[in-house]
């Protein structure tokens, strides 16, 4: 934050001079509307409005990624929830049942079958 101060901080500065240095008189005419205001003064004004332009459209973005942001929290809230029931239901089904706890094969077992060269 405090380097966009500085930024912001310098171009006033060299906005400041560059309307001091240019004092002449500009006729600004759009439409109907007619002003005489200083070259720097304009030329400022004009600078300033571009940059709110340009800070409501980068706001309008802002908007715009922060929704599509939100909807996939949600898709993925969702995902969750429905992996957690899911999870749920395993649960229960193995609490149901404590026949398969049983059958549930164990890493460390023996062979059951005869290997080559057992005696049998």
């Amino acid at each position: 934050m405090k380097s966009y101060a500085l930024a912001i901080l310098l171009s006033m500065l060299v906005a400041a001079g560059y309307a001091f240095q240019n004092t002449g008189d500009v006729v600004v005419r759009f439409m109907m509307w007619e002003k005489t205001l200083p070259q720097g003064l304009w030329d400022i004004l004009l600078f300033a409005a571009g940059g709110l332009l340009m800070w409501i459209v980068s706001l309008a973005s802002l908007v715009e990624i922060r929704g599509a942001l939100q909807r996939k929290i949600k898709d993925q809230e969702e995902r969750i929830r429905q992996l957690e029931q899911e999870k749920q239901q395993l649960i229960e089904a193995l609490k149901k049942n404590p026949a398969n706890e049983a059958h549930v094969p164990q890493g460390n077992q023996e062979p059951t079958s005869p290997g080559i060269g057992d005696k049998q």
